[in-house]
């Protein structure tokens, strides 16, 4: 397994913020609050690139992402 986490935070610290992970463009966990983590079962995918994007979300609607592309 590969363990993947995030956090977030704002000015007004992490109350209203929603997070949501994609692997390979299907999202995959989402959290409200600070923090997100997940577990990826890699031996269930496919040899080659994947395609992990973190978005974050606070109540005001700003919006942040980060992209990664890993090899199995």
């Amino acid at each position: 397994n590969f363990a993947v986490s995030g956090s977030g935070g704002g000015l007004s610290g992490s109350a209203g913020i929603t997070q949501r992970l994609y692997i390979d463009n299907k999202q995959v966990a989402m959290a409200t609050g600070a923090s997100l983590s997940y577990s990826w079962n890699t031996k269930k995918v496919r040899a080659g690139q994947h395609r992990i994007e973190a978005t974050a979300r606070d109540a005001a609607g700003n919006t942040a992402s980060q992209v990664v592309t890993v090899l199995r």
